[in-house]
């Protein structure tokens, strides 16, 4: 090799480096634009979320579109009623876990452990560790008044044990008695939900062996076009009016349904007897008349007239 063949080479070499020397000083400050060899779609016009509409494509000039009515997102069609609403195929409370969450045909360990840990973290200030209502919140603060004006209920009742496992989870997805209990929907996950209910029904059983994880009682109101006691019992049941009338003449967070036909009882609008259009009234328009030393809490209820009446029929039977 001669003297002019490896001068030739050293510079090429060093014309090489110098060429990737400033591919390599891409990103410097300079008051040229880049060189931007191959584009492809990076520059191309696009709407950014939460920018306004520069196109004049949309007339209310938003760049971000709601869902075309109707639209179902991947994996929220909702099919398995059970599932997603606690609902059997005739559309009332199930009483058994859907197959989803079960190993094996049962309810497993895992399920229980993790429903315990949601349990702890989304109930327990209102329902207590131990399922009783006497949660942190249900406590007297310190203006030795109550913080919750309607307590929660002991999940150990009665009424509660025998609750359609469907019913427990539609009250955790969709709230209670309008609001009082709001929804967990956006907290709790679907699966996480029956988790829960599956921890209540484990604890339940724990402390009354008859319990049972897929039991209770099915409230279903028969069809009529005659009110009636029957008609008006099923309904007290089924709409939750027990959770706050007591039939025996416990106070609860109502007055009690005994002897409340025909009695006079003092409300902030003066004394009133409580007959047939006082009870028609109050289930109507709960707040017009309360009775004294009572929380005006009682929502609306959307009742036909006849339910009115059979619910007013079954308060005056109970003597």
């Amino acid at each position: 090799m001669n003297l002019l063949e490896s001068t030739s080479r050293t510079l090429a070499l060093v014309g090489l480096a110098a060429f990737a020397t400033g591919l390599g000083c891409r990103g410097y400050e300079s008051e040229e634009p880049p060189i931007h060899l191959i584009r492809n779609m990076d520059t191309q016009e696009r709407g950014k979320a939460y920018r306004a509409d520069t196109t004049g494509l949309f007339a209310d000039g938003r760049i971000m579109r709601p869902p075309v009515p109707g639209t179902v997102a991947q994996g929220q069609l909702g099919e398995d009623l059970l599932l997603e609403e606690g609902q059997d195929e005739e559309g009332n409370s199930s009483l058994r876990f859907p197959d989803a969450v079960k190993a094996g045909g049962s309810l497993p360990d895992t399920l229980i452990r993790r429903g315990q840990a949601r349990y702890d973290i989304f109930c327990t200030p209102c329902h207590g560790v131990g399922l009783d209502g006497q949660g942190p919140l249900a406590q007297v603060g310190f203006d030795s008044n109550p913080r919750l004006t309607i307590p929660p209920p002991s999940l150990h009742d009665a009424r509660i044990k025998t609750m359609p496992a469907g019913q427990i989870y539609a009250a955790i997805k969709n709230g209670v008695n309008q609001g009082n209990m709001g929804s967990y929907a956006s907290q709790i996950p679907l699966l996480d939900r029956w988790a829960i209910v599956a921890y209540v029904r484990s604890q339940q059983k724990a402390k009354d062996p008859a319990v049972e994880m897929e039991g209770g009682v099915l409230l279903v109101v028969e069809a009529t076009d005659t009110a009636s006691e029957l008609h008006g019992s099923q309904l007290y049941a089924a709409k939750g009016c027990n959770a706050c009338h007591s039939l025996d003449g416990t106070r609860l967070v109502g007055p009690s349904f005994k002897a409340l036909y025909g009695s006079t009882r003092s409300t902030a609008s003066g004394d009133v007897v409580a007959d047939a259009a006082y009870l028609a009234e109050s289930i109507k328009e709960p707040a017009a008349k309360v009775v004294t030393g009572f929380p005006p809490v009682m929502p609306q209820l959307p009742l036909t007239d006849l339910e009115i009446e059979s619910l007013s029929l079954y308060i005056q039977s109970l003597k």
